[in-house]
């Protein structure tokens, strides 16, 4: 190796480490590790203020809840936590100047925390004497007037009473000296003339208001008093100085960055210059030779005789193809359209469109790889032609995508999933207007029939099995009535609880609804009798129906639903609740429309809520003979 090529080599190698090295000089700065220490100082200021108000108020009366002072107090130290880890462009003295000072606030907080527990301790006691001392002079003023000498009990706790809570509510000496003459007093008169266990409890109490508010308040004063607050705004005052100072120094390398950049950057201009001065020749002859493929290099580029033969191909599209390189791909095939293409004379189709139109875009086909694979490709390919108009060769590029189809394919699943989906929750013919239109739909039948039906027993059987066998028994019975609901054409409306609900004639009308939904009802009687039969059980059903004119739609926007609306559905509801278990009641309306074609048993004149007395009757069966 020469020595100019050394040099050349110890050249560039220093002037990298010295870029290196400006770089990570003027990149030191960690905005993120910057805004988030700047927010937790602020935060460890403003939950340090907000805790000292939280004490005031306690002890003022107007909170009485101690956990936002311990949730402040668990925020301030995790805060404290994560101070510790100082920003890392704040380094030697100034990070342990930082962290002094972060230990200060540390034992303040700590000392904050012992004063607040002494606190929590006086003021609760406090607070328990303030609560008990009415309730005590209370029962004292009830019991004591009847007796000798109680009046003037009375007179003084009354008095007492009314200058504690004056004196709970202020720093009065000259009211803690007269409370102390009032307990005295009392005490005295409990001794010559009135003698009560309750009248002790009274003076206890009001002698723990009397020793405990001085305490409490000066515990107060010794937490607020505490110097937490200076000394987080010390420790933010002393970061932003060593911010600003690290950041000027940053500044600093930044623009011998920049100045050095430019120079390499000028250097390395030049360099290019002459380099390409030098190769500009061999250049241009290269160039001319292999742009069509360099221009598509990230595809398969190909080029092909009109007998189908390949006469060049790029490394891409041996890959594509599975060859090991390009000379390999065209030595083995010697024959496209039975070689390459799975479908037989696809090859032809692409030359028969590149006849007719010169150049052909979006060609996807199936194709065998050198391992026997099959693939999905897609081809953008032109006729080349000299200048008389004769064909000279195909040429064009290739792109696998088989994963796209793939996903092509996963997506055409998933939709056919949600069609699936949407159809299970919603009749075919609305899901299709759904889908059309996101306005709303509603629509008006003038005649429809309406089915309930409420299984009888079931809340007494579930309450005897757990929730996943009363769910399996629910639904074995459900299941039974969407299989009838199919075979007579009726549309399920929905199932609440036990409860189950089916129309006939809508979203498509028909004229034999009624008949339908009294076939159904009926089968749906032997479906529970056959339950009963296989599960040993006791399950009886209710059902009401009722003809005549709704509305149904859809509602809601996410767990949308079709749904009825109407006096013809609240009836039908009312001829199930009302109803007797083991019987179909229907309304007058129904009756009249199936008496020629099924068996009734008039029920009579009964009361339904909302209605007034109506008529009703029982479906007990189908005529024999009728359809």
């Amino acid at each position: 190796m020469k020595f100019s090529d050394v040099r050349k080599i110890v050249t560039a190698t220093g002037g990298v480490f010295l870029f290196a090295f400006l770089f990570i000089k003027a990149q030191a700065i960690d905005l993120n590790q910057h805004n988030r220490y700047i927010t937790d100082l602020r935060q460890i200021n403003e939950r340090d203020t907000r805790m000292n108000q939280e004490i005031l108020q306690i002890s003022s009366g107007i909170l009485n809840d101690y956990d936002p002072i311990v949730n402040e107090l668990d925020a301030l130290q995790d805060l404290q936590t994560r101070l510790k880890n100082t920003p890392n462009f704040i380094e030697g003295q100034e990070r342990l100047e930082l962290s002094k000072i972060l230990q200060e606030h540390i034992q303040i907080l700590q000392q904050k925390e012992q004063l607040i527990e002494d606190f929590k301790s006086k003021n609760s006691t406090l607070k328990k004497s303030l609560l008990y001392l009415p309730i005590a002079v209370s029962n004292l003023s009830v019991k004591t007037t009847t007796r000798l000498g109680g009046y003037e009990v009375v007179i003084d706790l009354n008095n007492l009473l009314k200058n504690v809570l004056l004196y709970s509510a202020s720093d009065s000496e000259e009211l803690n000296r007269q409370l102390q003459s009032q307990i005295n007093n009392i005490s005295q008169k409990q001794k010559q003339i009135y003698q009560d266990p309750d009248l002790d409890i009274a003076i206890a109490h009001a002698e723990i208001i009397l020793q405990n508010k001085p305490q409490v308040d000066a515990l107060v004063n010794q937490i607020v008093a505490l110097p937490s607050s200076q000394t987080s705004e010390k420790l933010a005052q002393t970061y932003n100085q060593h911010y600003q100072d690290a950041q000027r120094t940053a500044n600093f390398y930044r623009l011998w960055l920049y100045l050095y950049s430019l120079i390499s950057l000028t250097s390395l201009v030049v360099y290019i210059i002459l380099k390409l001065r030098k190769s500009a020749t061999l250049i241009r002859q290269a160039e001319e030779q292999y742009r069509s493929i360099v221009d598509n290099s990230v595809e398969g580029i190909f080029r092909t005789t009109p007998s189908g033969r390949y006469l060049s191909a790029n490394t891409t599209l041996a890959n594509i193809y599975g060859y090991a390189s390009p000379e390999e791909l065209c030595a083995s095939i010697t024959n496209i359209d039975r070689q390459v293409y799975v479908q037989p004379n696809r090859h032809a189709e692409l030359i028969d469109l590149l006849e007719k139109q010169d150049s052909v875009s979006g060609f996807e086909s199936q194709v065998y790889r050198k391992d026997g694979n099959i693939i999905w490709i897609v081809e953008k390919a032109k006729a080349v032609r000299d200048r008389h108009g004769d064909l000279i060769y195909y040429e064009g590029t290739v792109e696998d995508i088989t994963v796209r189809r793939a996903w092509q394919e996963a997506l055409f699943f998933e939709q056919e999933q949600s069609e699936r989906l949407l159809l299970n929750i919603l009749p075919e013919p609305i899901a299709e207007r759904l889908k059309q239109s996101n306005s709303t739909i509603a629509d008006s039948f003038a005649e429809v029939t309406v089915l309930f039906a409420d299984i009888v027993g079931f809340t007494e059987l579930a309450s005897c099995f757990s929730p996943t066998q009363v769910v399996e028994l629910l639904n074995q019975i459900f299941s039974a009535f969407d299989e009838l609901s199919e075979r007579y054409g009726l549309e399920k409306i929905k199932t609440i609880g036990d409860a189950y609900m089916v129309v006939g004639g809508l979203p498509t009308p028909r004229t034999n609804h009624t008949e339908a939904i009294a076939q159904m009802a009926l089968d749906m009687q032997e479906v529970i009798n056959k339950f009963n039969s296989h599960n040993n059980q006791t399950l009886s059903i209710r059902i009401g129906i009722n003809s005549g004119p709704v509305v149904a739609g859809v509602i809601g926007i996410k767990k949308f639903s079709y749904d009825l609306w109407g006096d013809t559905v609240n009836t039908a509801s009312r001829m199930e609740s009302q109803g007797v278990p083991d019987r179909i009641q229907v309304t007058e309306n129904t009756y009249k429309q199936l008496k020629h074609k099924f068996k009734f048993e008039e029920r009579g004149v009964i009361q339904i809520k909302g209605k007034g007395e109506m008529t009703t009757y029982f479906l007990t069966g189908k005529i024999e003979g009728e359809l």
